[in-house]
């Protein structure tokens, strides 16, 4: 190894390698035979600049790390929040079963009760708006509307979907009455009548509703919701006029099956302008023949006020103050009534209009944990007093 090395240096001074000008001549050795300090020493920024990445990459990964747990505990927490929300939901339309199944009981009672000859009437106990009524964490409360007492708008047309003379008319007078163009009328029986050709001037088909913005066609078959009604050509929910013209005969008309035929107003809960709707002899006389006391019925399908009868606190008296409010036990009873008066005109057919009722809305409205819930059901009570669900909806009729 000596004499390798002193081969080496003297190589090296033959080739003229020095210290550097300046020197003493004195020769140094190449980089590989430097000690192992000296040779860290030229690799010292190399190793620096590996440093640096190696921290750059550990701080990314703390970083990602973190953004990760952030965002499982994000989740978790949304996920934990989406099943609580699931379960107040859940209890909210729990809840609004049982106030149905109370309500069925209401009136299941009341048949079995059978006051004044098992008429339907304003004087009966389902006519009353429930107070919230606390249960735990929620409350509820509602009441029952008697669906007879409007105009039934699948009426209009027979089992073969053609139009019924008696029942247009009877539409048509009520929007006279309403103050509403009663060649509206027309949409309406066309909507749900069997054809396609648009009843001439004013009725639409396929037609007019395919060329609108949001086309869609029309129906051709009985309601199924009074809500419907928003899609007939003049009761938009987008047209200010046209909304308000539903808002002002939404009370007035209901959507019931007919697959018994025809469904008869009854006398008992029907408002005066449905009542005027009848016949030109009822019109003039609707207003006493009402029982209602005060135009609570407007603000349906609020539950609040529709029963309160009291002319302090509710809406304003009907006119014909201090007249007769007792029910009518009979279609006779009335049908004296109205003879009474002689006005002359052409009477309501037979089998129009009745005392008694099959068909009853039920509202029921829930709080719980800031959630607030509406459920409508429609039923169909039997003779027996028995009910069942015909439909049931969530926050809109």
């Amino acid at each position: 190894m000596i004499s390798e090395f002193m081969s080496i240096r003297n190589n090296s001074a033959d080739n003229g390698v020095t210290s550097g000008a300046g020197s003493s001549g004195r020769q140094m050795p190449p980089a590989c035979l430097l000690p192992g300090r000296a040779r860290l020493r030229d690799r010292s920024p190399l190793r620096g600049r590996q440093q640096g990445v190696a921290i750059i990459t550990a701080m990314l990964l703390i970083a990602l790390g973190t953004i990760t747990i952030v965002s499982i505990t994000n989740r978790q927490q949304l996920d934990l929040q989406r099943e609580r929300n699931e379960g107040i939901i859940l209890q909210a339309r729990a809840i609004g079963v049982s106030g149905e199944r109370f309500a069925a009981a209401v009136l299941y009672r009341d048949v079995q009760a059978g006051l004044r000859e098992n008429t339907d009437s304003l004087d009966d106990d389902w006519a009353q708006t429930i107070p919230p009524i606390p249960i735990d964490a929620a409350s509820i409360q509602g009441c029952i509307v008697d669906m007879q007492g409007r105009f039934n708008l699948n009426n209009l047309v027979n089992e073969e979907g053609e139009a019924v003379e008696f029942y247009v008319n009877q539409l048509t007078r009520l929007l006279q009455e309403l103050n509403i163009d009663e060649v509206k009328a027309q949409a309406i029986l066309d909507w749900v009548d069997a054809d396609i050709n648009a009843t001439i001037p004013d009725g639409a088909e396929d037609d007019y509703y395919t060329g609108l913005e949001y086309g869609y066609r029309a129906a051709n078959r009985p309601f199924v919701s009074v809500s419907e009604l928003q899609l007939v050509k003049g009761f938009s929910s987008a047209i200010e006029a046209e909304a308000e013209d539903y808002a002002l005969l939404l009370p007035h008309v209901s959507a019931l099956p007919t697959d018994n035929g025809p469904t008869p107003v009854n006398v008992n809960t029907a408002t005066p302008e449905v009542l005027a709707s009848l016949s030109d002899e009822i019109k003039p006389l609707a207003a006493d023949l009402s029982r209602w006391d005060t135009g609570a019925y407007e603000d349906y399908p609020e539950c609040e006020d529709i029963f309160d009868l009291s002319a302090d606190d509710g809406p304003d008296t009907l006119a014909g103050a201090g007249r007769d409010l007792e029910p009518y036990e009979s279609t006779l009873l009335f049908d004296q009534e109205v003879d009474s008066a002689d006005t002359g005109a052409e009477s309501a057919p037979a089998g129009t209009y009745d005392v008694r009722s099959s068909y009853f809305q039920v509202r029921i409205d829930v709080e719980t944990e800031g959630l607030k819930m509406s459920q409508y059901t429609l039923f169909e009570r039997d003779t027996e007093g028995k009910t069942r669900v015909l439909y049931r909806s969530r926050d809109t009729l």
